[in-house]
């Protein structure tokens, strides 16, 4: 069968064959990819944008593009302004895919030196310390110097699990609202009471503080950036704040899928 071509001197488009001759693609997958790369470089990359141009929906598109990103030829970062709030999501178009980054690694940051302490801490501080206090509870009551000992130690390890000076360098406009959650978790793990209420509902105290001290510096931003998306007024912003943090290891994924979802659909489904 001939082949009839033209000659190539305008409007045409050169890029990799790669995705092209890639069997585990899909049609709608190579012809969305093929589209993405003829674009030019400041042009919006948005699904509401995508969809504008082509025959198929936003939802169609959105589908398309995830094929994409799980296949490595779009990779998306998170982008910060100068004051460490995130501000949306960057896409990368590739001819080649490569294997997903991750958003900010920890190791990048150098980790300030810990003081030596008289008491070793274990690989699970959570479980050992928590043991701890219920051992000398009755003691602490009596003896305010060793309950002051005991926060001492607790806030330079709630610091240590959260890495504070990274998140205080990312979030420099938020340092007095990271000051009130380390000081709001603190009072939980030091607390004597035997249940704590969260979202309303009496939990016993020992899983509540052992949870808090499981806390990473990804869950304390998580819990920034919903301070920052919810509504100024909340009526008990402890209860809010407890229940926010508690909740953070359970909601964390589904919070930043959700945004993930609302940039991939251009803000609208």
């Amino acid at each position: 069968m001939a082949v009839f071509r033209v000659q190539k001197t305008q409007n045409y488009t050169i890029m990799s064959n790669h995705h092209l001759r890639n069997k585990a693609l899909s049609l709608k997958a190579k012809g969305l990819l093929s589209l993405m790369l003829s674009l030019p470089e400041d042009w919006d990359y948005t699904t509401r944008g995508l969809a504008s141009i082509c025959k198929e929906g936003v939802d169609s598109v959105c589908a398309t593009v995830r094929e994409l990103e799980a296949a490595g030829y779009i990779i998306r970062r998170r982008i910060r302004d100068k004051n460490g709030q995130m501000r949306g999501m960057e896409y990368t178009v590739l001819e080649q895919p490569q294997p997903p980054e991750q958003d900010e690694p920890s190791c990048a940051q150098p980790k300030q030196a810990e003081p030596k302490r008289e008491k070793p801490v274990q690989e699970n501080p959570a479980q050992l310390n928590t043991k701890e206090i219920n051992k000398e509870e009755t003691n602490n009551v009596s003896n305010p110097i060793r309950a002051a000992g005991q926060r001492t130690e607790y806030r330079a390890l709630l610091l240590k699990n959260i890495e504070y000076p990274i998140l205080a360098q990312n979030n420099p406009m938020d340092t007095m609202r990271l000051d009130e959650l380390v000081e709001l978790m603190l009072d939980v793990v030091c607390s004597r009471r035997a249940v704590i209420r969260i979202s309303g509902e009496e939990m016993p105290a020992e899983v509540v503080k052992s949870r808090f001290l499981k806390l990473g510096a990804e869950h304390i931003q998580y819990v920034l950036d919903c301070l920052k998306d919810n509504p100024p007024r909340i009526r008990n912003i402890k209860q809010y704040l407890l229940a926010v943090l508690y909740n953070a290891p359970l909601t964390i994924e589904n919070y930043y899928a959700a945004q993930i979802d609302h940039d991939l659909c251009g803000g609208k489904r």
